[in-house]
């Protein structure tokens, strides 16, 4: 039997090559013509945007701050919400990260090489050309040139886009992205990753708070392995406890991020007001015996409060529920995954 006969998928890629460089050339005028025509109004929205984010920056103690007592109120509204920030943030940011800003540096080396020798070489007025490929496209309509040669022409140019992209840089950004959205729902359910993530963070967070209080001046040369066997004394107790009381460890571990969100960036807005005794600074005051027990207090009533509110399953009362509608909406959109 003779094998078959391959398809012949030239004229389709072409066509779709020489689609998307004309679509892609038509968005780009597109965004020039309106960045030449709303040039006043995108000037002033970029002085109302600098302005908004200046105010913002000057407040971001008091922001950071209020969502951690958010957090120690009411987190276990948005335990998925939190879940992924917290597996997305301490395993999968820093390679998602890096593959998309690899991308994105392939994204604009290829961007440039596409717009080769476009200057400010085009005539002044509304019925000038708004870059080298218009005014091509133009010369080709004037001399006669067929359909044909322009369309050999995009297919050249949309190569040109698509070799200067690393394809194996695509491939894994997009399998980042994609663990990142598995590792959020093994973690939204109620199983092994969920249990793993809640006994690192728990063991991570409380070993911070634990090494300032320990003395190893005396055993400097087992320094790693004493801090091994106090990780590893760590994760035996949390990972018992994700075991046995779930929403033990899920409140705890909410109770604790909140807490360490309102001490970390409470103390900076009251080192600013000059509140703290003796004029400490806001990190020395942390570290203290009496940051710790702040710390500890707001741990305490904290996870007590979301224990409750996990058994007993309550929601917030409306108004709460408006002021949160980002938040609900995340939440709901996460729990699709």
């Amino acid at each position: 039997m003779a094998p078959p006969q391959p398809i012949n998928v030239a004229p389709a890629v072409a066509t779709s090559l020489a689609a998307a460089t004309r679509g892609t050339q038509a968005a780009a005028g597109l965004v020039r013509s309106l960045s030449e025509t709303h040039a006043s109004r995108i000037a002033t929205f970029e002085e109302h945007r600098a302005n908004t984010f200046d105010k913002i920056s000057k407040r971001i103690e008091f922001l950071w701050t209020g969502l951690g007592f958010i957090l120690l109120i009411h987190g276990s509204q948005f335990k998925n919400l939190f879940l992924c920030t917290q597996v997305i943030y301490e395993f999968c940011f820093g390679r998602v990260k890096s593959s998309y800003v690899s991308l994105y540096d392939d994204l604009v080396t290829a961007w440039g090489k596409m717009n080769e020798g476009e200057g400010d070489d085009s005539k002044e007025g509304a019925d000038a050309p708004e870059s080298k490929h218009a005014q091509k496209r133009a010369s080709k309509k004037d001399d006669g040139k067929s359909e044909e040669k322009q369309k050999e022409e995009d297919v050249a140019t949309a190569k040109k886009l698509v070799k200067a992209v690393n394809s194996d840089k695509v491939t894994s950004a997009v399998f980042e992205l994609c663990a990142a959205s598995m590792a959020c729902h093994m973690v939204m359910e109620d199983g092994l990753a969920n249990k793993v993530l809640l006994a690192h963070m728990l063991t991570k967070t409380t070993k911070q708070h634990l090494q300032a209080f320990l003395d190893f001046a005396d055993h400097d040369d087992m320094r790693k392995w004493l801090d091994l066997f106090l990780s590893f004394v760590l994760y035996i107790f949390f990972g018992g406890m994700t075991v046995v009381a779930t929403p033990m460890a899920l409140a705890l571990n909410l109770a604790m991020v909140g807490a360490q969100i309102v001490l970390d960036h409470g103390l900076r807005i009251a080192e600013k007001l000059g509140k703290i005794p003796g004029g400490e600074k806001a990190e020395d005051f942390a570290g203290s015996v009496k940051g710790f027990i702040i710390f500890g207090v707001l741990t305490g009533c904290g996870t007590l409060y979301q224990f409750w509110a996990l058994l007993a399953d309550s929601g917030v009362a409306w108004y709460f529920q408006m002021f949160y509608f980002p938040a609900y909406f995340a939440e709901s959109f996460i729990s699709l995954l």
